[in-house]
């Protein structure tokens, strides 16, 4: 019998990531590019886009060494268990933040 395992597969990367790291990881399922340092975050978040409503912030850490920063809840959809984020790159970290592509992954996305 064959592997049918797909290698591309974004949620089979996050599962040996979180294996491998011992913890949980959030994937940036859509990326949109508004101008030179603004851009739109889709995040698969599930437990977060059941719990968010407007008004609500979100906190973002990119990795282990990076600062965690509050984020405003642009929308979000339960459903499919995405909360999306506007950001503009003007400090250290959302100048980090923007050089992450779709189907990259963060460390932490809490609400």
């Amino acid at each position: 019998m064959g592997d049918t395992t797909d290698a591309k597969d974004p949620f089979l990367l996050i599962f040996v990531t979180m294996f491998l790291s011992g913890g949980v990881v959030f994937l940036i399922s859509r990326r949109i590019q508004f101008g030179p340092t603004t851009f739109l975050w889709d995040v698969k978040a599930p437990d977060v886009a059941r719990a968010a409503r407007p008004g609500h912030f979100v906190m973002a850490r990119i990795d282990e060494h990076g600062e965690r920063i509050p984020l405003t809840v642009a929308d979000f959809n339960a459903e499919a268990g995405t909360v999306t984020v506007v950001v503009q790159a003007v400090g250290k970290t959302t100048f980090e933040m923007l050089a992450l592509r779709e189907g990259d992954t963060i460390l932490d996305f809490i609400g």
